[in-house]
């Protein structure tokens, strides 16, 4: 019965064996056939060369895997042999030999070949060992420029990369007829019904062919095109959805805009390339219409500037290649639109279609409208708050990477020299503010034709004659008048919200510091979207010129520490760097050390720097001097004397941890872990928090603990097993550690023992009477503890019961 199931159980392993072997082999032919290479459809043009070396030789040029190539001189030998390696290297070994019935030719196939190494030609024991050439795999990649095209779609771009200049591609399609092939690429060669292209790729550059779908008459569809080169082993396949010729243009997001703004307008081109959009109507007043050209996306944003209506509103997005064509787009303006105006608030129409209506007496009815929507053109919004900021004389500020990587402050308190930065928000108009950045004029007259300007102008002038006004809108040739200049620091750029620098021209009269002066920033009734007096805006504060000043503050000591740092004040702008030095006198410390101290903002122009020095090596006792300096003007400087390095104070540990728990405890008692955390710091601190008890962590937080803060927090044990449990607690790099002792209950056996010890004494009565022998302390001590110390049976019944077993085994056997 053994045996049978046994042999069972083999013939079973053998079977799964056999199985799994099968399926491995199975999968290895699957995998093999998965990898084959895929060879070109047909080698049309191969290269041939007339001899191995000289004008038109083989020596020097790279041979593509998959070429079959011929050397003419080789025709007339009996064979020749090829080497791959270096001449007189141990990899100079013969990798193809070549009968005369190849007539000089050979295919540079894979198994022969390996890119990247040299090959040598041997033919008659001569050896061209200057006849050199390299093997190369071509990398071919061929992409639609787009995934959806409509059967009407007369031009659509193919783009082709390699690393070859030239060559010929056999194109080939699962689902499509050679003659359907013909037609797509009208500029195809057939060669044994094979479909050839002519690629020229110039240095190794991308170039487009095109394909006519409207020519081919596609049904609707997925097609894969695969594109074989015909002299290599290069090969790729681009797959191209076809649509119906109905194509389904559309609008996806219509911004709601104000006027002057330019608005942005998202349209749906997957199905094709040559939309037209028309705005307004001639019922209306204003009409116009653009057509979308060069359209490789699926979606395309064009704008449209609220401000500039008159002669082409239309853009494209700077995100894409699509363009607007200039010679398809048109305006019509009613008599009473002025040609400075521009476009009215109102809900305009917008449609969507593939071409416009010849047979309409106008320019802007579609033939086919696809969709339609209404650009929301709302009133221009009232101007944002003007304010007055500064920003270091040593950045200059002409971008917008300028004006982010500068410190910029809003203050009305300017020191001289430094930046005066004006920003007005929700200023708005970008098609306005557009325009004044392609003007080719200053900032200053363009803003003044929009009647823009900002004014400074003296309050206290005496009691004498007037007062001095400096204006941005009178600046001419000469730079002796009390004019501005602006600088637009983000116009470039804009994003609804106008700053401008402002500056004294030299040779104009200089704003004098210590005084205080009237600010103005205004848009007057000459502004496009000011229509009377009423809406003119007008924006008043005033600016203080300081002095630029650096002050010490008073400090009698440093500390010997690597941050010792040094404080004053100043009036120029945050974020200047001024010069700072620690100098000790040669009988004292010694030493001289620098530091930039950085300004940073104040109230009311009363800013602050520090200088930081590394005096921990120093010796306390000695003393040395603080300069600080403005690197603008040297003679804005200060000096503190005699300063005391003294001793550096003990670092105070800002946290703090306690752990308290028992020594010692029973098994299964209660023992609790009490822990207590504080901050002893002046400031929040964030406290990596953890409990280990035999190295292992039970308890792990993040604590947040402010200034004086105390957090306690308790852990029970685990006192099921008698051992030791080492607990440690953390708190940042503050800790604690104990050892809590688990014991076994201790138990009371005297009763046992003096009954024992009485009952030996009470038998024996001497030493000398025979008690070892006894039979009652014999019997006893067997009874009570089994034979030998074995649990339950003695050894004797233990032997017993194994004869038993081993006979009652041998019976069955038999």
């Amino acid at each position: 019965m053994t045996s049978e199931t046994t042999y069972r159980e083999k013939g079973r392993a053998v079977v799964l064996a056999a199985l799994m072997v099968m399926s491995v082999v199975a999968m290895s032919a699957a995998f093999a056939g998965g990898v084959a290479a895929k060879q070109p459809a047909s080698a049309t043009n191969d290269v041939v060369y007339t001899s191995p070396d000289g004008d038109g030789g083989l020596d020097g040029d790279d041979l593509w895997l998959g070429q079959e190539v011929t050397v003419g001189e080789f025709t007339d030998q009996s064979g020749f042999e090829i080497h791959s390696g270096l001449s007189g290297s141990d990899n100079y070994v013969t990798t193809v030999k070549v009968g005369d019935d190849n007539m000089g030719t050979f295919e540079v196939n894979a198994d022969d070949f390996e890119t990247g190494e040299p090959y040598h030609i041997q033919t008659d024991g001569n050896t061209w060992n200057d006849t050199e050439f390299w093997v190369e795999s071509e990398n071919l990649n061929v992409e639609f420029t787009r995934d959806t095209v409509s059967s009407d779609d007369e031009a659509v771009p193919i783009t082709f990369e390699s690393e070859r200049d030239a060559q010929w591609v056999n194109v080939t399609s699962d689902n499509l007829e050679t003659s359907e092939l013909e037609r797509l690429f009208a500029d195809s060669e057939t060669n044994d019904g094979t479909v050839a292209l002519d690629v020229a790729i110039e240095d190794g550059d991308s170039t487009e062919l095109t394909a006519d779908f409207s020519n081919a008459d596609l049904d609707a569809g997925e097609y894969n095109l695969t594109f074989d080169v015909t002299d290599s082993a290069a090969s790729d396949t681009a797959t191209v959805e076809v649509t119906d010729s109905r194509l389904d243009y559309a609008f996806t997001d219509v911004e709601q805009t104000t006027q002057g703004e330019i608005a942005n307008i998202t349209v749906d081109v997957a199905e094709g390339s040559t939309p037209v959009i028309t705005f307004g109507g001639t019922e209306y007043g204003y009409a116009t219409h653009a057509e979308l050209t060069n359209v490789e996306e699926e979606e395309v944003v064009v704008q449209f500037d609220t401000h500039d209506v008159h002669d082409n509103p239309w853009s494209v997005h700077e995100d894409s290649d699509a363009e607007i064509a200039e010679s398809d787009t048109s305006v019509y303006t009613a008599d009473g639109f002025d040609p400075e105006d521009p476009l009215p608030s109102y809900n305009w129409d917008l449609s969507i279609g593939d071409e416009l209506d010849s047979s309409s007496s106008d320019d802007y009815d579609l033939a086919n409208e696809h969709d339609r929507d209404r650009l929301v053109v709302q009133d221009r919004a009232e101007i944002g708050d003007v304010t007055t900021s500064t920003a270091p004389e040593s950045d200059t500020l002409e971008t917008v990477d300028d004006f982010e990587d500068t410190t910029v402050t809003e203050t009305n308190t300017i020191a001289e020299g430094d930046h005066l930065i004006v920003s007005v928000e929700d200023f708005g108009a970008e098609g306005l503010i557009e325009d004044i950045a392609n003007d080719g004029s200053s900032l200053e007259g363009a803003l003044t034709s929009e009647g823009i300007f900002v004014e400074l102008t003296e309050q206290n002038s005496g009691p004498i004659g007037t007062a001095t006004a400096w204006n941005s809108s009178t600046l001419t040739e000469n730079d002796d008048d009390e004019s501005l200049e602006l600088t637009g620091i983000t116009v470039d750029e804009y994003s609804g919200d106008l700053i401008l620098k402002v500056d004294v021209p030299e040779g104009a009269k200089e704003l004098e510091t210590g005084e205080t002066y009237d600010f103005s920033f205004n848009v007057t009734q000459a502004n496009t979207y000011v229509d009377d007096e009423d809406e003119t805006f007008g924006h008043e504060s005033t600016i203080s010129i300081e002095d630029r000043e650096v002050e010490w503050d008073a400090i009698e000591s440093l500390p010997a520490a690597e941050d010792a740092t040094a404080t004053g004040t100043t009036t120029v702008a945050p974020g200047t760097e001024l010069s700072a030095e620690a100098d000790s006198p040669t009988d004292q410390g010694g030493f001289v050390q620098v530091a930039d101290a950085v300004v940073t903002a104040g109230d009311d122009g009363n800013h602050q720097f520090a200088a930081e020095f590394d005096l921990s090596e120093e010796t306390p006792g000695s003393t040395f001097d603080l300069y600080v300096e403005d690197r603008y003007d040297s003679s804005v400087n200060d000096e503190l004397t005699d300063v005391n390095l003294t001793a550096a104070d003990e670092p105070v540990v800002a946290i703090d941890v306690s752990g308290d728990a028992p020594s010692a405890v029973n098994v299964d008692e209660d023992a609790t872990l009490d822990v207590t955390v504080t901050n002893n710091g002046d400031a929040t601190e964030t406290v990596d928090y953890h409990i280990d008890v035999n190295d292992d962590t039970v308890v792990s937080d993040e604590l947040e603990l402010e200034a004086g803060q105390e957090f306690t927090d308790s852990y029970e044990f685990d006192t099921s097993e008698a051992g030791d449990l080492v607990w440690n607690v953390h708190a940042n790099d503050a800790s604690d550690s104990g050892t809590l002792t688990v014991e076994e209950e201790s138990t009371d056996d005297t009763g046992d023992d003096s009954g024992s010890d009485d009952s030996g004494s009470d038998d024996s009565g001497s030493d000398d009477s025979g008690s070892d022998d006894s039979g009652s302390d014999d019997s006893g001590s067997d009874g009570d503890d089994g034979e030998d110390g074995t649990p339950g049976f003695g050894v004797s019944v233990a032997a017993v019961a194994l004869l038993a077993a081993a006979l009652l085994a041998l019976r069955r056997d038999n």
